[in-house]
Parts: C-alpha cells; sequence; structure tokens
C-alpha cells in the first residue's frame, strides 16, 4: 500500500497580490475542502518553510517571492504550456508541502480539480500519495458545454443562481474552459413555470459567474426572424442584439448557427454575420464570430456549396467554424474544404438517444419506445469512441446538451479534450500526435 501525506493541518499559501481567476481559484480550493471534510484551511501569504504543512496554490510567475528554495525542486513548473499544472509533494523530515502550479489561472484551478480528485478526503482528514507528481497540459484548446437557460432543458431552466454557480465550478474543475449560453429569445418558449429569474437577467448573471473562473463565454445566437432583408427587421435584430452584448460582462465567441432553428441563404448569412460583427465589437473587441452550417430548411447540398464558396473568401470578421448536427458532410472532408486559417470547433449532441446525431447502436425496441429521445443515457465508451474518430479535425468540443441527463458524457467530453485516449481491445494506447 502507498505511503500517504496528511495535510490536515496545512496553510494555504498563495500570493497576496493574486486578483480575478487566480485569486478565485484559491477561494474555490479552500471552499471545496470544507464541504468535503470540515477542514477550513488557514491563509498564509509567506514562505512555505515557515510551516510545517503547507499548500502552495498559484501560478510559478505568481509565487515567485514564495517558493524560494523549493523553486529547484520543481523543475518541471517552468515549463508547464498554456492551462495546464503541476502537482507535487514535497517532504523533507517532518516538513509535508504541496505544490499546485499552474502555467496561468486556469492552470491552477484544474490542478486545484485534480488534486480534488487524487485526494482522500474525509471528515477532519485530508490525504495524498507521498510521492505524487503529476504535470498535465490539454491537448485541446476548446473544451466545453451548452447550458441553455430555457423551458427545453430537463433541469437548467429550474435552477437558481447558486445551482449554475457550482456546476460551472464542477465543469471547470474537471478541465471545461469554455460555457456557452443562450439569449432570452430562441426556439422555445421565452419563459416557464420553474424559471427563478428573467432569461435575460440569468444570462446576464451567467456571464459574469463563467468570467469569475476565468472561462471563456460563448453565445449560441440563431436568427429567428424571418426575412433579414427587411430592413425594419434588421434594425429590431440589432437593437436586441446591442441591448445583449452591452450588459453582458464577458463575451469571446458568438455562434451563429445556419439554422436549427430559423434559416438563411449562405450569402445573406454572411452579409448579416459580418454586420453582427462589427456591433459585437463595440463592446467586446477582441470576441469573435464563429458560423455552423446546419441545413435544415434548404437543400443541403447547394446550401453546403454556397456556404463554402463563402468562407473561401476568408472573410476577416470570421473567426471559425462549427461542424454539429445537420452538417452533412463527414468531419474529414468538411476540414478539407475549409481553409486551413479557420479552425473548426465540435458541437456535438451528447445528450440523446434516437432520431439524432449519434443514436444509441442496436438499441433494444422495448427502451427505446418508453425511454426516448432524452432519458439518463450515460454512454461513456460509445462517446469516447465518437470524440476520438474524429479528434484530429477540430480544435476541441462545445457540446450541444439539453440538461443533466448527459453529465456522464460531459465530463468523459471534457477528459479527452484535455488528453484523448484511443481504446483498442487488449489496452489503452495515447493518442498519437497529429
Amino acid at each position: 500500500m502507498k505511503s500517504t501525506v496528511d495535510l490536515s493541518d496545512a496553510h494555504v499559501v498563495h500570493s497576496q497580490n493574486a486578483s480575478g481567476p487566480a485569486a478565485k481559484a484559491v477561494e474555490v480550493f479552500i471552499e471545496e475542502i470544507a464541504k468535503r471534510t470540515g477542514i477550513v484551511l488557514p491563509e498564509a501569504y509567506a514562505e512555505p518553510e515557515r510551516y510545517g504543512s503547507a499548500i502552495v496554490v498559484g501560478t510559478f510567475d505568481g509565487l515567485a517571492d514564495l517558493i524560494g528554495g523549493y523553486a529547484d525542486k520543481l523543475p518541471d513548473a517552468r515549463q508547464l504550456e498554456p492551462e495546464g499544472y503541476l502537482l507535487q509533494v514535497v517532504q523533507e523530515g517532518n516538513a509535508r508541502k504541496l505544490f499546485i502550479i499552474g502555467a496561468d489561472a486556469r492552470g491552477v484551478l484544474y490542478g486545484i480539480g485534480k488534486m480534488l480528485r487524487k485526494s482522500r478526503l474525509k471528515e477532519g482528514s485530508i490525504r495524498l500519495d507521498a510521492e505524487l507528481k503529476l504535470v498535465s497540459s490539454p491537448r485541446y484548446p476548446i473544451r466545453g458545454h451548452q447550458l441553455g437557460y430555457r423551458p427545453k432543458t430537463n433541469a437548467y431552466d429550474a435552477w437558481t443562481v447558486e445551482q449554475y454557480d457550482q456546476y460551472i465550478r464542477e465543469l471547470a474543475l474537471f478541465g471545461a474552459n469554455s460555457i456557452e449560453i443562450l439569449p432570452p429569445r430562441t426556439d422555445d418558449a421565452p419563459t416557464g413555470p420553474l424559471m427563478k429569474l428573467d432569461p435575460m437577467e440569468m444570462m446576464i448573471r451567467l456571464s459574469a459567474i463563467i468570467d469569475s473562473y476565468g472561462l471563456n463565454v460563448w453565445i449560441w445566437y440563431p436568427n429567428m426572424a424571418e426575412d433579414y432583408t427587411d430592413p425594419h427587421t434588421r434594425e429590431i435584430e440589432l437593437a436586441e442584439r446591442d441591448d445583449i452584448f452591452r450588459k453582458l460582462t464577458r463575451i469571446d465567441a458568438v455562434l451563429i448557427p445556419g439554422s436549427d432553428p430559423g434559416g438563411m441563404d449562405p450569402d445573406l448569412l454572411f452579409e448579416w454575420s459580418e454586420e453582427v460583427s462589427r456591433l459585437l465589437h463595440k463592446y467586446h473587441p477582441s470576441a469573435q464570430i464563429w458560423l455552423a452550417p446546419q441545413v435544415m430548411k434548404y437543400e443541403p447540398k447547394p446550401w453546403l456549396e454556397g456556404f463554402y464558396r463563402n468562407v473561401n473568401l476568408e472573410p476577416k470578421w470570421l473567426g471559425g467554424v462549427v461542424y454539429g448536427p445537420h452538417v452533412d458532410e463527414m468531419l474529414p472532408d468538411f476540414r478539407e474544404k475549409i481553409p486551413p486559417k479557420y479552425p473548426i470547433r465540435r458541437y456535438e449532441d451528447i445528450t440523446h438517444n434516437i432520431s439524432c446525431q449519434y443514436p444509441v447502436e442496436n438499441w433494444d425496441l422495448s427502451l427505446a419506445l418508453t425511454l426516448g429521445r432524452e432519458c439518463y443515457n450515460p454512454r461513456p465508451i460509445a462517446e469516447k469512441h465518437i470524440h476520438n474518430v474524429f479528434a484530429p479535425y477540430a480544435q476541441g468540443n462545445i457540446s450541444y446538451s439539453e440538461g443533466i441527463n448527459d453529465d456522464v458524457n460531459k465530463f468523459v467530453w471534457s477528459d479527452q479534450d484535455w488528453i484523448p485516449i484511443l481504446l483498442s481491445w487488449r489496452r489503452c494506447v495515447n493518442m498519437p500526435d497529429f
């Protein structure tokens, strides 16, 4: 049996100058430890040598004045890639130190998440493997999930702000760096009997929560009007977007689907999206517009040809393209037809079982008829396979979800977007570099 180190009496050593997401990560660590053990670890800002037991949390640069003589014992901390982390136990006599070092504030948060999973936490006790040393960085830069506050979902519309905060926190602790939210007006009812807040107010609060963890805020924003060639319609639509873009604390990207819902000729879609991009940059200069060529209203082949024609003009305002349901092209072929300068984000349906992008294979008919399209559906082997077959052709995924029935699938995708592992019949092997 492996020896363990007891950190139940540790001080949490971190920089007194930490702010924003870096300070939030320390707060998360202390709170999550307290929830599981009842121990409220004291904070400290002095060199860890002063304490017999210490957990040192922060970025390597942020801790430069505190690490001191321990720096030579942490050579990997200097080499971390973006969003990566180092977890390392250092023991010298009776001195017990755990270092949670991130390449950046996100890396600190991901290191904390891994520490919580690797620890043996119980009432009044915090123990870890005495020889623990982990260095990890994510393979893909886009890792997240869509959380839609609307009556269509099986849970999200009933949540309080506090429940959203905890859920987003836990997605982040497992490696997510992006959360996609929805505007108040979609193809669903504008409000529902379970909602605790007005949808616009919840959208504002969610943007602020996501930002507080240092994660990227995406908006899935369909075009719901009938005629975007009409000047009056465009004025109304732009006014709605102006109000939303102005009120949200943070926006990193806006995904505009070609349809599902809505529908727009490719030429008009690109023209309209450029106008939305100019408006977006008025409030969020670094935010990007991404387009998804989802086709439901039109004949797929001519519509896709029009989309490819426009994207190959390489508009400067376009940040990337999105592959998901109702894109009638295999992802490898899709990648070949998109200019290399544009990254591809996957928008995979991980929430449905039948009549969907990836139906359950050979599902028993009685189960399919009684449980239906959106029952509890953990599919770890299938979802891992779906992820890894097409992983090299995209920069990651922000999944399509309609609730908590797919929570297992969410964590499978977040895990594989971090470091994908290919399954073989006899063993697991690391995904080769592409």
